[in-house]
């Protein structure tokens, strides 16, 4: 009876303790409900503390950056830059979209390192060093005069800024921003197509090189052959037809630029 008394009392304090190891688990979870629930109201009632917690213009570039920010830790400030990629990216496309209208309009201008940038969850303003905006809006500003041969050097001058620009931020850049902004005009794009089926015919992946054919000896009654066009043309990459016209895709990345004019294109 003693024994059986015993068990029972154990398994009463096993039960008690199971249900408060849960009940604490339940209030945790609560807590941090709550917190979340409290950080949307704030975000509700003030609409400038944004999408970061609270962290705007130059404190939030200090942030993503490297500069340590008073109560943020690493993985906090991780998970910000992760979401600051987009608001990175905007404010170069609008620097450079600001240069590429001053420079149609006359306007010599200096930019601001500031600039409001809108998200899904509401403009937040961003901010980057000085030298790299001016950078980015000359790029744009020589894009609006500069003629077809003029392109390759403003290209490589707007990705350097950006990718230094981004480096320092932490943020991973997917794509050269210069192949949005300044994509590779028709005659380009020939260059290109040209270039690549000449080096299909040179070189055939995973095909040996072969050894060039002797010259046929007067004497060795063997007459000298050359190649003829049909069996060149069937050396030619299936699909590629050098001098086929390439999609006119200037028009459409000068509607989304709102108005710059399609790459190689003439204004009327």
């Amino acid at each position: 009876m003693t024994t059986f008394l015993q068990v029972i009392i154990l398994v009463a304090i096993a039960s008690i303790a199971i249900l408060v190891v849960y009940l604490i688990d339940r209030v945790n979870t609560l807590q941090r409900y709550t917190r979340l629930l409290k950080n949307d109201l704030a975000e509700a009632d003030d609409p400038t503390a944004g999408p970061f917690g609270g962290l705007t213009g130059e404190r939030l570039w200090d942030a993503v950056s490297g500069v340590p920010i008073d109560g943020w830790d690493k993985p906090s400030v991780d998970l910000v830059r992760n979401r600051y990629q987009l608001v990175l990216r905007k404010h170069v496309e609008e620097l450079f979209l600001e240069g590429f209208q001053n420079s149609q309009a006359g306007v010599q201008a200096i930019p601001s390192s500031s600039r409001m940038v809108q998200t899904l969850r509401g403009p937040v303003e961003s901010w980057i060093p000085i030298e790299h905006a001016i950078a980015i809006h000359q790029a744009g500003f020589e894009r609006a005069k500069a003629a077809d041969d003029g392109l390759p050097a403003i290209r490589l001058a707007l990705d350097s800024a950006v990718s230094t620009l981004f480096g320092v931020a932490g943020v991973k850049l997917p794509i050269p921003m210069s192949e949005h902004l300044i994509p590779l005009t028709e005659a380009e794009r020939a260059a290109e197509a040209v270039a690549s089926a000449q080096a299909g015919l040179t070189t055939q992946p995973g095909q040996p090189n072969m050894p060039a054919l002797p010259a046929a000896s007067p004497n060795s009654g063997v007459q000298a052959t050359t190649a003829s066009p049909a069996l060149t043309a069937q050396a030619l990459p299936v699909g590629t037809v050098p001098g086929a016209a390439e999609p006119n895709v200037g028009a459409a990345m000068a509607a989304a630029l709102g108005g710059i004019d399609a790459p190689g294109s003439k204004r009327t």
